[in-house]
């Protein structure tokens, strides 16, 4: 008798228990994501008509190469914990720009004078297509630890002759603001 009183207990604590845990990880996951854009910077700065060009030049001048089929990875020199959580996507990221001809490179937000006030958060990505136009600025992801599983630029890595950047505005997840 007291074995089945033991086991009624159990039936019932443990999955009370992980109830518990699982809200307590979701409320903690959802309260620390924040807005890839929190100022508006980014929305602002994309509705000039200029945005695009402006975007080219700063990360033109960074590179002193051309953008033609190039993807430009935007990290911030303070190693943060949404920086560090990203690397795995990131590096699926690399390899499917490898994959499909275009070239990686990366930029640190700090050195590039003038970026910091148009892209307040990181890790971002820049995708340009084969004629050097500006295709995809933004998040790699969306989402707590901005995991390959929620995926924002892929479909953009392999873009031609676009008619404008996309620009997500609206994406939430693990960001580092600079």
């Amino acid at each position: 008798m007291k074995t089945s009183k033991k086991n009624a207990l159990l039936v019932i604590v443990i999955p009370l228990w992980l109830l518990v845990a699982l809200g307590g990880l979701f409320f903690t996951s959802k309260s620390s994501e924040k807005p890839f854009d929190p100022t508006g910077a980014l929305y602002n700065a994309s509705i000039k008509p200029d945005f695009d060009s402006q975007i080219n030049k700063l990360l033109h001048g960074a590179l002193t190469t051309s953008l033609n089929n190039v993807v430009v990875h935007i990290k911030s020199s303070d190693d943060c914990l949404c920086q560090l959580t990203a690397t795995r996507h990131i590096k699926l990221v690399k390899d499917a720009v490898e994959y499909i001809g275009k070239k990686n490179e990366t930029v640190y937000i700090e050195d590039i004078k003038g970026l910091s006030s148009i892209l307040t958060s990181t890790p971002a990505i820049a995708v340009f297509d084969d004629q050097g136009a500006l295709s995809y600025l933004g998040p790699y992801s969306t989402g707590i630890g901005c995991l390959s599983g929620n995926g924002s630029v892929e479909p953009y890595l392999d873009t031609k002759n676009t008619l404008g950047a996309i620009v997500p505005l609206e994406s939430t997840g693990c960001y580092c603001h600079v």
